[in-house]
């Protein structure tokens, strides 16, 4: 799912929809098979992890669980906001694992999780988004270099 502009719904039926704040970053995919490993893709299917070393710990912090989750990498301002213009310094380091890690130091990548996709074999994109975004709540993914934000329901202006 990609982000779209469009109009808000109605006040009538706002309560059926969810909010989430766009992050201005780099989308990614990650793969989470279970066994302490990640794989991190860009949405042209390249594989990010180099760039970002910080986000591996991820893969030990979900434990045995094997999962697929949707996400968007960003560098947080002074105020905690998402600043493209930060990212970009650490963008397009994956063939230079050194200086990604020295960057992390400088400019750290957080990733924003909004969706989960594939939980423990089981493919979750059938479901409606407020059961996956309950599964992926239930997962409790809060590190240093990782969160998941609140959605908001209703109330959308």
């Amino acid at each position: 799912m990609l982000a779209t502009p469009g109009p808000l719904p109605s006040a009538g039926v706002e309560d059926r929809w969810a909010f989430e704040v766009k992050q201005d970053g780099q989308r990614a995919m990650v793969y989470l098979p279970g066994d302490g490993t990640i794989l991190l893709r860009a949405r042209s299917g390249t594989d990010i992890r180099a760039a970002y070393p910080e986000l591996l710990p991820l893969a030990v912090a979900i434990g045995a669980r094997s999962a697929v989750l949707d996400g968007e990498i960003v560098a947080l301002d002074e105020q905690g906001r998402s600043d493209f213009e930060r990212l970009q310094q650490r963008m397009g380091l994956v063939g230079s694992p050194a200086k990604a890690a020295r960057m992390a130091s400088r400019v750290p990548a957080h990733l924003m999780l909004f969706d989960l996709v594939h939980l423990d074999g089981r493919l979750l994109t059938g479901l409606p988004y407020a059961e996956r975004r309950e599964l992926l709540e239930g997962l409790g993914l809060a590190g240093p270099s990782w969160s998941t934000p609140a959605a908001i329901t209703g109330h959308g202006a």
